[in-house]
């Protein structure tokens, strides 16, 4: 009996060594260089023993462990210009019911902090270039955060548990000029959609009745800079939005309860990361992900990255493209995160969010890479994937 509960106990013991292992990744498919774009996958699996920042060469090498480098929470770890070098740029801090409080982080090519945005959320961090005042290209931050304010709520059924008035999420976006730190345009969400273009209702961890479970009714989750404006995706809404950089009125909506356009043939829910592909004259094509589907609400279908194209003459938007997951036979709905990156050639390099896995796709539809990561045992994720050159971190 004393040698069997011993046995019992290396086998435990083990199993959890075992299970203490860093995040990989699995090459499940890899064509011939002449279709996969060269590159390198970066990764910051989350909900697995050793969660951060990765870089993976393509069939799978670990070429860059981070974990324990950055302190929290790491999302959106990927390769920026920061003063005219090549830098990293990531998000570290605490998250919970979908979004984060922490700082938007830009290290060097030893991994050191050298410049930090407090007070900012996880779901946008990006360096672009810039007209400043004089004429001169600077360094501009796209951040996003999330508020908790009081607003009255009992339209929605909300009864406040301090019997006060009842807590809403406004989502911030800021454009932050990094020369000097000065906010060159900032966005709130409640200060341009009303509360009942939300299509998640106060519920769960999102009730409403306290702070902590302010009502997220719009969860802003990607901004880009399109059409002299800004693109704004919102989660909760279902919508994107078009807003002007004068003075952040909404030039349009597209999808959700009141969108300006026609979707002919297709459909976009819950939807991430999009972003501007091209534009010309009257056409605009868009990348995204499309979760179709939403952790506070039933699933309507199947994840999946698209490009689509708005017609702003005839008040239409059309599917041009759709990429499908390997699994989506056995279904893949993906509840949280997803990108879409367009690569040199038109090939295009998806994360599938909380479907731990990445996928590589020719213009046409193709795939011609897949990759599973994370830990055996372990649910993982990585809110965003990118695949880019890797500068090296010097030790």
């Amino acid at each position: 009996m004393l040698l069997t509960t011993l046995i019992v106990a290396v086998c435990h013991c083990l199993t959890a060594v075992a299970q203490q292992t860093p995040p990989t990744l699995e090459v499940i498919q890899n064509n011939n260089t002449n279709t996969v774009v060269p590159g390198y996958i970066y990764l910051t699996p989350s909900g697995v023993p050793f969660s951060g920042p990765y870089v993976f060469a393509l069939n799978g090498t670990t070429v860059f462990n981070g974990a324990g480098k950055l302190s929290g929470t790491i999302h959106d770890f990927q390769p920026c210009v920061y003063q005219k070098k090549q830098r990293f740029c990531a998000w570290q801090g605490s998250t919970a019911y979908g979004y984060g409080s922490g700082q938007a982080v830009i290290l060097d090519d030893q991994f050191r902090v050298i410049k930090a945005l407090p007070g900012t959320d996880y779901h946008e961090f990006k360096i672009v270039q810039a007209l400043d005042s004089e004429g001169q290209y600077s360094d501009t931050a796209h951040v996003t955060e999330y508020r908790q304010v009081r607003r009255d709520l009992s339209a929605f059924g909300v009864v406040p548990d301090d019997g006060n008035t009842s807590w809403v999420v406004d989502c911030h976006f800021r454009a932050v000029d990094l020369s000097t730190n000065a906010v060159i345009f900032e966005w709130s969400s409640l200060d341009h959609v009303p509360l009942s273009e939300g299509l998640v209702r106060p519920t769960g961890g999102i009730n409403g009745r306290t702070k902590a479970n302010a009502w997220d009714y719009f969860h802003l989750d990607s901004v880009s800079r399109a059409e002299g404006g800004y693109l704004i995706s919102s989660r909760h809404t279902s919508t994107i939005y078009l807003v002007s950089s004068k003075d952040g009125s909404i030039v349009w909506r597209l999808g959700g309860k009141k969108s300006d356009f026609k979707l002919e043939g297709f459909s976009f829910d819950s939807q991430h990361d999009v972003r501007t592909v091209s534009s010309k004259g009257d056409f605009l094509r868009l990348s995204l992900f499309d979760n179709a589907y939403n952790t506070f609400v039933q699933p309507k279908g199947l994840s999946s990255g698209k490009i689509i194209e708005v017609n702003k003459a005839t008040k239409t938007a059309r599917l041009v493209q759709q990429f499908d997951s390997p699994s989506r036979e056995v279904g893949n709905p993906s509840g949280d995160g997803g990108s879409v990156q367009v690569l040199p050639k038109g090939n295009v390099f998806i994360g599938w969010g909380s479907d731990a896995q990445v996928t590589e796709h020719t213009a046409d539809g193709r795939l011609v890479y897949a990759a599973w990561f994370g830990v055996s045992g372990s649910s993982a994720s990585s809110y965003r994937a990118f695949k880019a050159p890797f500068i090296g971190i010097k030790k």
